[in-house]
């Protein structure tokens, strides 16, 4: 994984996602978080996963996907400095659901540890399966 942030920053974002889901940097989500914000620095792009790999982007979805990125850059710097607003808090916390209980493809969801939590059954369907 990138060396995005430094060693304190992780620390700070990941007590902020951990507030928001108790054991979420536990189950790898620092690391979906900084899958995230580089997801366009890998070609393919590391935005949807297929059991084959990585999906192309179109010129319209590289676009969007880039203002979205450049956005949640800025909500984790703030995270970092202790300024976040309301609109922040909602970011991390999605990110946080989504990293502990989301594919762990992308990163978070550590070892299937987010399902195991809420007994949900590992699926056996792509890309949890796959080979993104």
């Amino acid at each position: 994984m990138t060396d995005l942030f430094g060693e304190g920053e992780r620390v700070t974002i990941g007590a902020a996602l951990d507030a928001a889901v108790p054991g979420a940097s536990d189950l790898g989500a620092v690391e979906y978080v900084v899958g995230l914000l580089t997801a366009l620095d890998h070609d393919p792009p590391h935005i949807w996963a297929s059991p084959e790999g990585w999906l192309e982007l179109g010129p319209w979805e590289r676009q969007a996907w880039g203002q979205r990125i450049e956005a949640w850059r800025g909500v984790y710097d703030r995270v970092i400095s202790g300024t976040t607003d309301a609109r922040d808090d909602r970011v991390v916390h999605e990110h946080a659901c989504e990293a502990t209980y989301g594919d762990p493809t992308y990163g978070g969801n550590r070892d299937s540890g987010g399902w195991k939590r809420i007994d949900f059954p590992e699926p056996l369907f792509p890309p949890a399966r796959g080979n993104a």
